[in-house]
């Protein structure tokens, strides 16, 4: 074999701060060895904290020294050590040679800048383009990950992408300068899975067409198995097996690796089905007005929701799927009254149509929501005790303090989280503990459905399967009805009695949901469980992608 363009020896990552007078160090990751080969896809797998991303960002020194430093090790990109070169060395290598794409585009991306500023910077500092040529590379690249029209996509902002096309403008500008090693750290997490897919066929081409080797960054095992050719398995800052893709799947080496590869979402009995539901929902539709011309008149319309009608009962779980812009997420909020529409919704057989606050206000209570992002949905001038006790102090239910203490308790003993730490900060947990919070927060003012929002798609496996795990024992335990939406369809398999596939406002298949995943009728719906479960990954980018992530 070749030699090898990325060369890691005996890594060591430690962080040190003082104390009082007195210097303190933790040492996060440890002895980390592996090579990456020039076309070849290396897969870094482990859950949170396990140091995946640590050593991902050290590669390019980009972790934040001195506060962080290596007691031991070398990182040699072609023969050229990094660990501790100088400013020039890595300003030189840093997206020309060596490229990162980040977890979160909207994040990374600048929302200040338009896409032509924000790829043409990395162009104008290690080519020297500017101006018509930059412009020309910039379409050229654009076009390259898939966005059509890209010359009229120069002057957009991150917002008016979808999330799509904001990860393909990543890729973008992480390939502007044509590297040789890219670095890929949850480039998919946050996508639906016919976008997950088209975003690693792109990949796959593009290394094959360019010779590039990837690092692969993911708690999503079956990427890794749908790209990668090597996987290392790190947990608490070691690695701890590595090998080829196909043998370690075949046969892990290591406890902690048959836990990461097999974990599943529980099984659940079927409940029984309740003659009446609590939610009843007919022709509901929600369409927004696409006004033109001087006197704005009204020339069309958006169709968020087209005519649903649900019905979901007391214990039963009803999962909505579909692409983002779909209308998921828009029917959630029509259904707790956060956005105005048209049809019928009853709540326990009456109308959910009140416009007075005090009815409102009871509606509400008895349909609560937990978001998809626990850290960004928890305030963090908040401790734990006042999230969890602001919805009975906003619906005025408990007004004595130790009544609502002795609350707070009992709901996060329901959650599993120990009550003693009620007087702490969301950023001193972690991603599982603050997504069990949101749950508290929304049981404890006893509701009868709960809306659950992607809530699993940022957690590791592992730690989905608790959450689903805490989720079925709650539902058991209340009898609480929820309405799980999500991209993750082996996710929505396990914990859903009823489905509703939606695409573009309608939804297209609706019953079930053991019927529908055994026997789709939709085309839309096949095309959706394909990309999800089909092993198989094709290396040809498709030309009609756009019309999907936009």
């Amino acid at each position: 074999m070749s030699s090898p363009i990325l060369s890691v020896k005996d890594l060591s990552i430690s962080f040190q701060r003082i104390e009082r007078g007195v210097r303190q160090v933790a040492d996060v990751v440890r002895n980390v060895e592996f090579e990456l080969h020039a076309g070849e896809t290396v897969a870094l797998v482990g859950e949170s904290g396990s140091g995946k991303s640590l050593t991902a960002l050290s590669l390019l020194q980009l972790l934040p020294y001195p506060h962080a430093f290596h007691p031991s090790g070398s990182i040699a990109y072609r023969g050229r050590e990094l660990v501790g070169a100088g400013s020039s060395v890595l300003q030189e290598i840093r997206g020309n040679d060596v490229s990162m794409i980040f977890q979160e585009p909207m994040t990374a991306l600048n929302p200040l800048h338009v896409l032509e500023k924000q790829i043409g910077e990395s162009l104008a500092l290690h080519q020297g383009l500017v101006g018509h040529a930059a412009r020309k590379t910039i379409c050229s690249l654009l076009e390259k990950v898939g966005i059509r029209d890209a010359g009229t996509r120069l002057s957009a902002y991150p917002h008016q992408l979808s999330g799509g096309q904001r990860q393909r403008v990543m890729i973008a500008m992480a390939l502007a300068n044509k590297p040789d090693v890219l670095i890929a750290d949850e480039p998919t997490t946050a996508l639906d899975v016919t976008v997950q897919a088209r975003i690693l066929d792109l990949l796959k081409s593009l290394q094959l067409s360019d010779n590039l080797g990837i690092l692969l960054i993911t708690h999503d095992l079956n990427m890794v198995r749908k790209i990668a050719d090597r996987i290392l398995v790190m947990k608490d800052g070691r690695l701890v097996e590595q090998g080829e893709t196909a043998s370690i799947f075949a046969m892990p080496g290591e406890a902690y690796t048959r836990t990461l590869l097999f974990a599943q979402p529980p099984d659940r009995d079927p409940p029984e089905r309740v003659s009446e539901p609590v939610l009843n929902v007919r022709d509901l539709r929600i369409w927004y007005p696409v006004r033109k011309g001087l006197l704005k008149k009204t020339v069309g319309h958006v169709k968020a929701v087209n005519r649903v009608s649900l019905e979901l009962r007391p214990g039963n779980t009803l999962g909505v799927v579909g692409e983002s812009g779909s209308g998921k997420t828009t029917l959630a909020l029509a259904l707790l009254k956060l956005v105005n529409h048209e049809g019928s919704v009853m709540l326990d057989g009456k109308p959910a149509s009140a416009e007075d606050r005090q009815s409102i206000m009871k509606m509400r209570r008895s349909m609560q929501i937990v978001f998809q992002d626990p850290y960004g949905s928890l305030s963090p001038r908040m401790s734990v005790g006042e999230i969890v006790s602001e919805g009975l102090d906003a619906h005025g239910l408990v007004p004595d303090i130790r009544e609502r203490d002795r609350r707070v308790v009992d709901i996060l003993k329901e959650v599993e989280i120990d009550p003693n730490v009620r007087f702490r900060y969301p950023h001193e947990f972690s991603g599982g503990q603050r997504q069990r919070i949101a749950i508290a927060r929304a049981l404890v003012l006893e509701p009868r459905i709960l809306f659950l929002d992607e809530p699993t798609s940022a957690l590791d496996r592992t730690v989905q399967v608790q959450v689903l795990e805490l989720l079925n024992r709650l539902q058991r335990l209340h009898g609480l009805a929820y309405v799980f939406i999500s991209h993750d369809l082996s996710v929505v398999r396990a914990i859903a009695d009823d489905l509703i596939v939606m695409r573009e406002g309608d939804v297209v298949e609706q019953g079930r949901a053991g019927e529908i995943f055994a026997s789709p009728t939709h085309p839309y719906t096949r095309e959706l469980l394909s990309a999800a479960f089909d092993p198989v990954i094709t290396t040809a980018v498709d030309s009609g992608q756009e019309s999907v992530d936009g």
